[in-house]
């Protein structure tokens, strides 16, 4: 085994499912070495549908699957029945929609797992994994990283990842006993599709397919029928939940042949037309499968063995989470071993691996198990479950950003690194900060300011990682947000002697923080705050915890048009531009796109490092400057928006910016999605950040 930081790693995946491929896909792109073990002859699923939700859909997107492009369609609807066809309720779900980054949508199985396997293995970023079908696994060892086939074969990894489902061999090799295994949850379903056209040609069922892209549920006291579209809403899936008693002699595999007799025995205490759905199911391709669950794991991990999916956490089909989980466990495992992993650091990474995502896979295990349950049944057990608040927790997430985002921390807390301002981006580097207190400003009649704005939409699951503590966080629901670069060009400062300077920094909007005791400030977070002169720069840190940095600042006018320019020391990294200016009229659509609300001043945090002590704060807290438009006596003299603005960072190199890449990459990677504002304004006065004060936490 090599321990080169720059050697790649030899991974055994276990499970060809929609979870090992991914994982397959994820790790390859990370430059290691893949190898897939699969106990079928041709590792394909069969017949059936599946949930890609929002959270799952932005993962795919990363690894390079648009799976729109294998017949995905998007979901935009939910209605509830009873089993004699009333009315539970409908929802229409296009303007809910529009708060995700990446659509809700409904796949079938096997295209989905078609469009895996081929980019697991076929062309693209690094070597293509090596998939052995009909390779039966008879046991795994997790401290010599060694599987034996049944036929005798031994395969040796650096790493074992366990992706064989619920009735996993891999998770046996944890050694966690009888304790943890498989069981009846007391429901069984059978699966069967039907094509669009033909329901819609029968009088009886073509009310329940009438508008494309809406899933469906008939509720009964102890089962349900659920249908919902996919292959462009050709092909309508359809789930009967029922007691497992009913259908246990059928077996408990996932493609155990059904009985249609016994289909429509289960079903005949739903209406007509339903039963005639039933009455359409294939007999050649109709399923039924025992629901399986297992009580929570204590660990997903032993030396070199990491499990991922329905081996680490068995999913019931109620809200239809399983795949994405198994996803976001996959990227998640690529997140925290980028190339460059050595051998020595994988046991130390997969725990890492099994803290980040553990908490949430559990969680929303549970939840779907509630979700199963009538009300009554739910109240009884002492439970709350909230079905949008459930969404909200599942959807608002992205798991790449929230993994890279872990082990940067992970790998930071391993060195004494000096801590300072700004404290979002890590630790920075550079000599000890000058402790220097500057007087106070004294009139301000002659001072005056031109601000350039570019005010944008983006991603909520990117900028939530400049949040310095977990008390941060966005107002509003959904997975985009609004952000501004603004440019701040001050003349004739007081205390500067008459001249000026210029500064630009970073806003994000709709931010609120929220102390121990539950009160809530609302505002716009700044992460950071470059400026041109030194003077400034120490006042602001010092005296309002400002998280500014120094780099050069210019604007320039170049006919119609004006550029807002950032460098370090001849190296361009950022550019603003403001071209074909006009003046601002009731029309401009930037006009009516507001900010988010409410916006009662700005949220910025203290960090003051210890002296002689790395690593160590003496002091970190909110600080919250209210917004005070009485204290404001200056005027817009003119306003004017340009009509083809354009932002462009550049990350550099650590030879090209030695002491501000590590802020001015994460600001490259931020998405900008639409620009909203582009906006120069000259005002009269100058506000001086007087009203900042600490936030304290009682």
């Amino acid at each position: 085994m090599s321990s080169s930081s720059e050697s790649a790693l030899k991974i055994v995946i276990v499970g060809a499912g929609i979870g090992g491929l991914s994982a397959a896909v994820a790790l390859r792109q990370q430059g290691h070495e893949v190898v897939i073990l699969e106990s079928s002859k041709f590792s394909n699923e069969t017949g059936a549908a599946i949930h890609v939700a929002p959270n799952c859909t932005g993962i795919l997107r990363r690894l390079g699957l648009d799976i729109r492009k294998n017949g995905a369609n998007e979901m935009t609807g939910l209605a509830r029945y009873t089993p004699d066809g009333a009315v539970l309720g409908e929802q229409d779900l296009t303007e809910i929609n529009q708060l995700w980054q990446h659509q809700w949508l409904l796949v079938h199985r096997a295209y989905l797992h078609t469009a895996l396997r081929e980019k697991a293995t076929g062309d693209g970023a690094g070597k293509p994994a090596d998939l052995r079908l009909n390779s039966k696994v008879a046991n795994v060892d997790p401290v010599d990283g060694v599987v034996t086939l049944e036929d005798g074969q031994i395969i040796h990894g650096d790493l074992i990842v366990g992706a064989d489902g619920v009735h996993s061999k891999a998770r046996a090799a944890l050694g966690l006993g009888n304790e943890y295994i498989p069981y009846d949850c007391g429901d069984s379903a059978f699966r069967w599709m039907v094509p669009r056209e033909e329901l819609e040609a029968d009088p009886m069922t073509k009310d329940l397919v009438k508008i494309k892209g809406w899933l469906y549920l008939v509720m009964g006291p102890d089962r349900r029928l659920v249908w919902y579209p996919c292959n462009d809403n050709k092909l309508i899936n359809f789930l009967l939940i029922h007691p497992s008693s009913e259908t246990r002699a059928e077996g408990a595999g996932w493609n155990q042949k059904g009985d249609k007799n016994k289909l429509i025995e289960c079903g005949k205490s739903f209406a007509d037309k339903y039963k005639r759905a039933m009455e359409k199911a294939p007999e050649d391709s109709l399923k039924v499968w025992t629901l399986l669950d297992m009580k929570v794991i204590p660990t997903w991990t032993k030396g070199r063995l990491a499990l991922i999916g329905d081996a680490a956490h068995p999913f019931l089909p109620h809200q239809g989470q399983g795949g994405a989980q198994a996803i976001e466990d996959a990227v998640s495992l690529a997140a925290v071993l980028p190339r460059g992993t050595s051998f020595e650091d994988i046991a130390d990474r997969i725990s890492l691996y099994e803290r980040v995502r553990k908490g949430r896979a559990d969680r929303i295990q549970h939840f779907t198990r509630l979700s199963g349950k009538s009300a009554t049944d739910v109240a009884a057990a002492g439970e709350k479950f909230d079905p949008v608040q459930f969404n909200l927790y599942n959807f608002c997430h992205d798991e790449w950003d929230h993994s890279t985002h872990a082990l940067r921390k992970h790998l930071w807390s391993k060195h004494p690194y000096r801590y300072r301002q700004p404290l979002s981006f890590g630790p920075s580097p550079g000599p000890r900060m000058p402790q220097n207190m500057l007087p106070g400003t004294f009139t301000h009649n002659k001072q005056s300011q031109t601000v350039y704005t570019m005010r944008f939409k983006t991603s909520r699951t990117y900028l939530q990682n400049l949040f310095p503590t977990d008390q941060f966080s966005f107002t509003s629901p959904g997975t985009f947000a609004q952000a501004s670069l603004s440019c701040c060009s001050l003349k004739n400062m007081t205390w500067l002697g008459g001249t000026g300077y210029n500064h630009l920094g970073l806003y994000v909007h709709g931010v609120q923080y929220t102390k121990k005791n539950g009160e809530k400030l609302h505002g716009t977070f700044m992460p950071i705050l470059f400026e041109s002169l030194t003077d400034p720069i120490i006042t602001g840190q010092e005296e309002i915890a400002a998280p500014k940095w120094g780099c050069d600042i210019d604007i320039s006018t170049i006919g119609n048009s004006q550029l807002v320019k950032m460098s370090w020391r001849g190296t361009d990294f950022c550019q603003l531009r403001f071209d074909d200016l006009a003046e601002q009229t009731s029309d401009d659509s930037s006009a009516t796109i507001p900010k988010p609300q409410p916006d009662d001043g700005i949220l910025l945090y203290r960090y003051v490092p210890a002296v002689g002590e790395p690593g160590k704060a003496d002091a970190e807290y909110a600080v919250f400057d209210p917004r005070n438009p009485e204290q404001w006596d200056g005027t817009t003299k003119k306003v004017a928006v340009a009509r083809k603005p354009a932002i462009s960072i550049s990350e550099g190199t650590w030879q090209t910016l030695p002491t501000i890449h590590h802020i001015v990459k994460e600001l490259s990677n931020i998405p900008i999605y639409r620009i909203l504002e582009s906006s120069i304004n000259s005002l009269d006065s100058v506000g001086d950040v007087s009203g900042a004060r600490r936030v304290y936490e009682e």
